[in-house]
């Protein structure tokens, strides 16, 4: 994954120690993938700490 100029939109990164981070808790990486080797039942469960599950 490349590190871009550009920041992007929406996506909020508060991991200050990674390379895609910039000023303002925001990531200048090409895309991000947020995943899980289990099936999740709340956000203790994935690195996405915005997770809500499904209905």
């Amino acid at each position: 994954m490349e590190n871009n100029t550009k920041t992007i939109p929406g996506i909020c990164c508060s991991v200050q120690q990674c390379a895609y981070h910039t000023d303002g808790d925001k990531c200048t990486a090409e895309s991000i993938k947020v995943g899980s080797e289990k099936a999740c039942c709340s956000s203790c469960d994935t690195e996405c700490i915005t997770f809500k599950p499904c209905k």
